[in-house]
């Protein structure tokens, strides 16, 4: 079991938040059962993983410039309408994901396992328009299912690296509503509240690891490629994430570990034209708008992890920016 708690890139969808667990994921821990030519008799061959993952967002970035949200927000009769200024601003975001990972141990080397999550989020906003003063809209559901294959390269380089690959299918909801200040009644919300990507993702990976009796380290590198466009016209931006750690076992009940993390996602690609309104400035908030989606990251995450069992542990992390530089306006 593991609990996270660590920020996100800024304003992207749930989509992405669960790339934050696949770097993990991506991980089954093939290298705990001997190498042999076949399986131990008493190895386990089925794993269970729940990750429980919540980000929160607040304040405003334009490239590594931080920003209040009333430094955007369009002020009628005091300032001019531009594309630096809109009318909606959201303030902050809080974003929850649960993913439970079931893997399946096929030999020594091949590990699979497929990953569910479940989303819930809901997003605080600013706005000049009337009765939409203040206003939070929100979705929950199920996100992309991810089915994941982990590859031990012991027979052609070392035991201690591992090719991850699999494919997210588009089993979350691209078309979530709820009220918000374009017109009376649901329409369709923005990127960042949306519960799937919409297209057949590939997910790939290359994870080294070693270990000694006082310590454990190693690094990943990920990313995350679309594939195609969604029914409703656009493609949320490509990811890539490397990231080394250490970790210190000279304690039995508890083992800290300390990871440094970049990450860099492409904007969105496309436009969905029902988040547009008819005027010369057709985005109302920054989240509408598919080119301030992305950017790039580096996070600094602390780690502890704690043997429940011969077999069961808990994980606890908490994670924070260091450095930012985002296609902003971004929460």
């Amino acid at each position: 079991m593991s609990t996270l708690c660590q920020m996100g890139l800024a304003q992207d969808g749930p989509a992405d938040l669960l790339d934050l667990s696949l770097e993990d994921l991506f991980s089954a821990e093939i290298g705990e059962i001997e190498i042999s030519n076949q399986l131990p008799r008493d190895a386990k061959r089925w794993r269970l993983q729940v990750k429980y993952q919540r980000s929160e967002f607040d304040g405003i970035n334009v490239g590594t410039n931080r920003m209040s949200p009333a430094d955007v927000l369009f002020q009628p009769g005091l300032e001019p309408r531009s594309n630096e200024n809109y009318p909606i601003v959201p303030a902050q975001i809080h974003q929850t994901a649960e993913s439970y990972a079931l893997g399946y141990q096929v030999n020594r080397l091949l590990a699979l396992q497929m990953v569910v999550p479940f989303i819930q989020q809901s997003t605080d906003h600013f706005s000049v328009v009337p009765g939409y003063e203040r206003f939070i809209i929100e979705s929950n559901g199920i996100g992309d299912v991810v089915l994941l294959g982990s590859y031990n390269l012991q027979n052609l380089i070392s035991d201690k690296w591992q090719v991850s690959f699999g494919v997210s299918l588009p089993v979350g909801s691209i078309e979530e509503e709820g009220d918000t200040p374009r017109s009376p009644g649901n329409q369709q919300l923005p990127f960042s509240m949306q519960l799937g990507s919409g297209t057949y993702d590939l997910p790939i990976g290359l994870i080294y690891s070693d270990s000694g009796n006082a310590y454990s380290w190693g690094a990943n590198l990920t990313g995350k490629i679309r594939l195609g466009e969604n029914d409703r016209n656009y493609t949320l931006g490509n990811r890539i994430a490397a990231s080394s750690w250490l970790q210190v076992n000279t304690m039995t009940w508890i083992k800290p570990s300390l990871k440094l993390s970049y990450s860099y996602i492409q904007e969105i690609d496309g436009i969905d034209p029902e988040l547009l309104i008819p005027t010369p400035f057709p985005f109302p908030a920054p989240v509408t708008d598919p080119s301030l989606y992305g950017g790039r990251q580096v996070d600094i995450t602390l780690g502890f992890r704690i043997p429940v069992s011969s077999r069961q542990q808990i994980d606890i992390e908490i994670g924070k920016p260091l450095y930012q530089s985002l296609n902003g306006p971004q929460v």
